[in-house]
């Protein structure tokens, strides 16, 4: 005779269902055996439950977040670095600081617009902008003959160029592009303001680049 029991789910067992008929007056058994997800997770440990605790300030980066961020990019805190700009042009969209961007604008279709400070002389750094516009090195003669500018204190030379643009870092060169920036020396560290775009868009902006460079102020430490 069949087991009454063997058709209840016993724990942390297989559910066996089994099914009894009568054939020419013998007793033929047939076994279904099923195995249940909520039997095999009876026998198992519940995992500990894990709470967060931590968090952090709500940012303004939080609202435009950016696809392929650098770190700096992303953990960078605006306002942190060594310059505080004065008078920005409405026009101009502030982009996120970095290493070599502490302050950075873009304008029109491609205009750029850089606050930072580099390694190097006076006449290397006026010189690496000009190669990437493919223009001959100036000599310190040539310098001396530059528009002459301040920065935070610190003296230098307005520069200009156009041409094709080879920007580095893997970038492809840019047709009927323009620089207008000041490259200024202070014990030892060299300050620069590089405007880069379109030839007719950065015509425009010219003199607003000029107000900026006059209102750019250190941070006080």
């Amino acid at each position: 005779m069949p087991n009454p029991e063997s058709g209840k789910k016993r724990a942390g067992m297989p559910l066996r269902v089994v099914e009894a008929t009568a054939i020419g007056g013998a007793m033929t058994i047939r076994h279904i055996s099923a195995v249940l997800a909520i039997a095999l997770l009876a026998g198992c440990d519940k995992p500990a439950e894990v709470t967060v605790d931590e968090s952090r300030v709500v940012t303004m980066r939080d609202a435009g977040l950016k696809l392929n961020a650098t770190s700096n990019d992303r953990f960078q805190e605006p306002g942190t670095g060594p310059f505080i700009a004065g008078k920005v042009p409405a026009n101009w969209l502030e982009q996120p600081s970095s290493t070599f961007r502490l302050l950075s604008y873009r304008f029109g279709t491609g205009g750029d617009v850089a606050v930072g400070i580099s390694s190097g002389g006076l006449l290397e750094n006026v010189n690496r902008w000009l190669g990437q516009f493919g223009q001959d090195p100036l000599t310190e003669a040539d310098l001396a003959k530059l528009e002459p500018g301040e920065v935070v204190g610190a003296k230098g030379v307005w520069v200009e160029a156009s041409g094709d643009y080879s920007p580095g870092m893997g970038q492809p060169p840019r047709a009927a592009q323009s620089l207008y920036g000041l490259v200024a020396e202070k014990g030892g560290r060299i300050v620069t303001i590089k405007m880069t775009g379109p030839a007719d868009e950065l015509a425009a902006q010219k003199s607003a680049l000029k107000v900026f460079a006059a209102t750019l102020r250190e941070r006080a430490e």
